[in-house]
């Protein structure tokens, strides 16, 4: 399948806009990971630990592979062990050490249900066919992902480049996204476990009806802080808080429910399964379904009616909205 191109390639510098994907998965382990990566893309790689590795200088840029949980990642389990002024690292078991026995066993227990995590460098929209290579390699090597359990609610994630970062613009692409979203959980077969998760909660129906009227018009300020009443965590398909840390950070280091977020001027796109044990599964089958929403975006003035359509069928239905409304999308996806 082919990568399709966004009706803008291009951001307020003329240059190509990036895409970075992050893809969670099991079975292949960091270090098996990160070698891969090297393999497929040249690059050194740095060790952070055994839990943590960066493939540096690659033909792509630079990669992260981390097992997707702190306590790991950054050692906090050996606070408790310190509490008693126990340095584990210094304590030796045969040939290795008590974090050495530590780390093992607190790995093959969480690894079950905590997957690894691949964060790719930003690439050009133009390029994300290179990126086709490390699905397979990762199916090759019979990684795991959403299917391959009942409780697996992993996700792709995709970071998007915005075109541009006025309010017209990021309140468009938001409101392409929402009327789009029915009909991406059913194109994407969003698995059950992932919707039973917090991960993807859906954005709740008060704020979809505030950000469809076509009568609102907030400025940047006014658009993030009704966004943070309405979402006071990050557990949203498309997350807009790494946008708007890029374009007010201030505004956000006053919110303390959202966590640390990473500024970055794009649209980070949570919804996607994570199907690496899959076949047929590619990357761009899900970029593709981004892209809907690329073009969608692309014509305000066809946002602007199916805003109101959206409205108006919500208003005068009862039971059934959602297959109704789906339909009203196919059949506009289709015209």
């Amino acid at each position: 399948m082919q990568f399709k191109q966004p009706p803008i390639l291009h951001n307020e510098n003329g240059e190509a806009r990036t895409v970075g994907f992050e893809l969670e998965y099991t079975n292949v382990g960091v270090e098996e990971s990160a070698q891969l990566i090297q393999d497929l893309y040249g690059g050194e790689i740095e060790k952070k630990n055994r839990f943590k590795q960066k493939v540096k200088g690659t033909s792509l840029g630079d990669f992260t592979v981390e097992f997707d949980l702190t306590l790991l990642t950054e050692k906090r389990y050996k606070s408790v062990f310190e509490t008693f002024n126990i340095h584990i690292e210094d304590v030796k078991l045969g040939s290795g050490t008590l974090e050495d026995e530590v780390e093992e066993t607190l790995s093959s227990i969480i690894s079950k249900v905590i997957p690894n995590e691949i964060a790719c460098p930003p690439v050009p929209c133009t390029k994300l066919d290179q990126l086709e290579k490390l699905r397979k390699a990762l199916y090759d090597r019979r990684a795991e992902g959403t299917e391959s359990f009942i409780t697996n609610a992993f996700g792709t994630h995709i970071n998007v480049e915005v075109p541009a970062a006025d309010v017209e613009t990021i309140l468009t692409y938001l409101r392409a996204f929402l009327l789009l979203y029915p009909w991406l959980l059913q194109k994407g077969k969003t698995d059950l476990a992932r919707k039973m998760s917090p991960f993807i909660n859906p954005y709740p129906t008060e704020y979809v009806e505030l950000a469809l009227n076509t009568s609102y018009h907030p400025d940047l300020s006014e658009l993030i802080q009704d966004y943070h009443v309405y979402n006071p965590d990050r557990n949203r398909p498309l997350d807009l808080y790494p946008l708007f840390a890029a374009l007010r950070n201030d505004l956000l280091e006053s919110y303390s429910d959202i966590g640390k977020v990473k500024a970055r001027k794009t649209f980070h796109y949570r919804l996607p399964n994570s199907s690496v044990a899959q076949p047929d599964w590619t990357l761009a089958q899900e970029w593709n379904n981004w892209v809907f929403i690329e073009e969608l975006a692309y014509n305000r003035e066809k946002v602007h009616q199916l805003c109101q359509e959206y409205i108006a069928l919500k208003e005068d239905t009862l039971v059934g909205f959602e297959s109704r409304w789906i339909k009203r999308t196919e059949q506009w996806l289709t015209y």
